[in-house]
């Protein structure tokens, strides 16, 4: 469904577009130098540029971004391969063109425009610093001279630096130049100790404008000899220690953007602890005054309530969720255009009611992040732009028919192809930090298991060891009627002793392993129990030769030899009992633990091999929850 056959939508729609931010790359050999494929928003138009065009033409990258944009033109980033210009991180390599002096092509392809492009010189020399972030780039033409004259910007602010730089480069010169400038003020800061990074920069009325949706923007005009740094401070429909803490990114719920010739503000926020209904979408206008003053003046507002309400989002068939800002219109201030489940549509706030709307997935590609993760689609991915005055007046037509024009199909095909391995990536991506955030999070289990084997050992040859060092010399404390059995009995256990060994330690499933562990602990209970039972022996004649086996004498109390017995029986019921306890305790433990814990801990066969099995399984699929 698409809504705006009205004429009066028809006449807003006319003069700008709904332009693709990632353009395409057509290393074919034509004769135009940039294509414009346009088409009546809110449907997406393409920007297509040649591969001579880029830094290193041999091998572009397939995602040209368009940085920053203005009313007479579009400054682009591009980079060699496999590096691309669709990078927000910090640092990122590449280069800028600038594009154009765009003009219709002509009946022959009435919905298509062609422009020129200037590469721009890169920056060398250590006294110019490399490109901080893209998002501190802006692009702004000189008015009056129809684009011909331009300028781009960066302005770097470091946390204690005394003073800003403001790295310019402008149309006629050779290279970039750096300018320090003094600091705004800022309320409630320090002039040597904040530091300042841009969400966006906006070209507007001779100035560059960057801006921090957190805290406001600063205003410039790269054209000067002598720039001076202006701070405005963002307003607040809700005062911050009452808003809504959005876990999204502040992309997604703020943006600032040009809107009849005016500097306009949209922001989506609520109370917090409020009803979902009750958000609101605010645009604000900037107020220049005499002096550098300024101030924001609400235009219009509305809550989502009254437009999920409105039978025209209901028409759409869109969930009552908080959308993403996509921007606002260039020439009505109370439309603004949102992102939600891949469907671009427009509001008017004013009347509630659900302008645009486009009943198709917009195929958008994502900005290389630090996260790696992929990001809503959000106004990084689409450009609200105001066409040149040379495509202005009915000189070039909007194709009404995304599908119909060959060169914008291809676009489209492109771009899906883009976007399919671009998931890919990131699909590859997240597996890998899963993979490394289960070795990080069973890491120290392993090691756990581990000393828990090696103890295991240790006990197991313990009884082995010493249970043989001390049944020779306790010999002659045994009574010598029993001693055969006590002998076989203590064979018994040497031979479990020795069977259970080589679980232990080349053991890699669980009974082998389960094996080991009780013998271990039944081994190590009985060889307590010897040793009690010989010491209780030796008290009751401790000054008995090592020579036979005769019973000792009756003590001279006769009370003492029961008290003896009770007390090592007592003794021996302790040992036992602590030892039983324990063993209880660990299966307590395990039967208790998470599914996927126990699945770890009781594991059949390991994919490494190695004692202790489990710990060194390789997990191949989704852990159960």
């Amino acid at each position: 469904m698409e809504e705006g056959s009205s004429s009066a939508a028809e006449e807003l729609a006319r003069g700008w577009v709904i332009l693709d931010r990632v353009a395409c790359v057509d290393d074919e050999e034509d004769p135009r130098e940039v294509a414009l494929n346009v088409a009546e928003p809110p449907r997406l138009s393409t920007l297509t540029v040649p591969a001579k065009f880029h830094a290193l033409p041999s091998n572009p990258d397939e995602l040209p971004y368009v940085a920053a944009a203005d009313p007479f033109g579009l400054l682009v980033h591009t980079a060699a391969s496999p590096s691309c210009g669709l990078n927000l991180d910090d640092d990122p390599p590449g280069s800028f063109a600038v594009l154009r002096e765009f003009l219709p092509v002509g009946a022959s392809n009435p919905h298509e425009a062609t422009g020129i492009a200037e590469r721009v010189p890169e920056r060398v020399g250590g006294s110019v610093p490399h490109i901080s972030n893209l998002k501190n780039v802006g692009f702004l033409t000189s008015p009056g001279t129809g684009g011909k004259d331009y300028a781009i910007a960066e302005l770097q602010i470091e946390a204690g630096a005394e003073l800003a730089k403001l790295i310019v480069f402008r149309s006629g010169t050779p290279a970039w130049a750096v300018s320090r400038l003094i600091r705004p003020d800022m309320p409630g800061r320090s002039n040597l100790h904040w530091g300042w990074h841009n969400d966006d920069v906006i070209s507007f009325d001779g100035n560059l404008w960057f801006v921090n949706l957190w805290r406001g923007l600063i205003s410039c005009n790269p054209f000067s000899d002598h720039p001076v740094l202006q701070f405005h401070q963002l307003p607040e429909h809700i005062p911050i220690e009452d808003q809504n803490k959005s876990q999204r990114d502040i992309e997604a719920d703020r943006c600032v953007r040009v809107s009849k010739e005016r500097l306009r503000y949209v922001e989506i926020t609520r109370v917090h602890n409020a009803p979902v209904e009750s958000t609101t979408v605010v645009v604000w206008v900037l107020i220049c005054g005499p002096r550098s003053m300024s101030y924001w003046k609400t235009n219009c507002m509305a809550f989502l309530g009254d437009i999920w309400e409105n039978e025209t989002y209901k028409a759409t068939g869109l969930p009552n969720q908080v959308p993403i800002l996509a921007g606002i219109h260039p020439s009505n201030p109370d439309l603004v255009y949102f992102f939600l489940e891949h469907h671009l549509f427009g509001v008017n706030l004013y009347k509630k009611m659900v302008i645009h709307f486009v009943d198709e997935h917009y195929q958008l590609l994502q900005p290389i992040v630090r996260s790696r993760s992929l990001q809503p689609l959000s106004w990084r991915q689409v450009q609200l732009w105001k066409l040149p005055p040379s495509l202005h007046a009915g000189s070039i037509e909007l194709s009404a028919q995304h599908a119909s024009n060959l060169r914008l199909k291809a676009a489209q095909l492109q771009r899906q192809e883009h976007a399919l391995k671009r998931r890919e990536k990131m699909i590859e991506m997240r597996e890998e930090s899963v993979q490394g955030l289960h070795k990080s999070l069973l890491a120290p289990e392993e090691k756990k298991d581990d000393s828990r084997w090696d103890k295991v050992q240790i006990v197991i040859l313990a009884v082995l060891i010493s249970g043989l060092t001390l049944l020779f010399p306790f010999l002659p404390w045994l009574p010598y009627e029993y001693l055969s059995t006590i002998v076989i009995a203590f064979s018994i256990v040497v031979g479990c002793c020795c069977i259970a060994l080589p679980c232990a330690l080349f053991g890699s499933n669980k009974w082998q392993t389960c094996c080991g562990e009780s013998v271990a602990r039944v081994g190590f209970m009985l060889f307590s129990l010897f040793v009690l039972y010989c010491l209780y022996r030796m008290a009751l004649d401790p000054t008995l030769e090592m020579t036979g086996h005769s019973a000792p004498p009756a003590p001279a109390d006769p009370g003492f030899a029961w008290k003896l017995m009770r007390t090592y029986e007592a003794l021996a019921v302790v040992v036992t009992s602590g030892q039983v306890i324990s063993w209880v305790l660990v299966g307590f433990w395990i039967t208790n633990l998470p599914f996927w814990a126990r699945v770890f801990v009781l594991s059949g066969e390991s994919d490494m091999g190695g004692r202790g099995g489990v710990h060194h399984r390789r997990w191949d699929g989704v852990v159960p929850p």
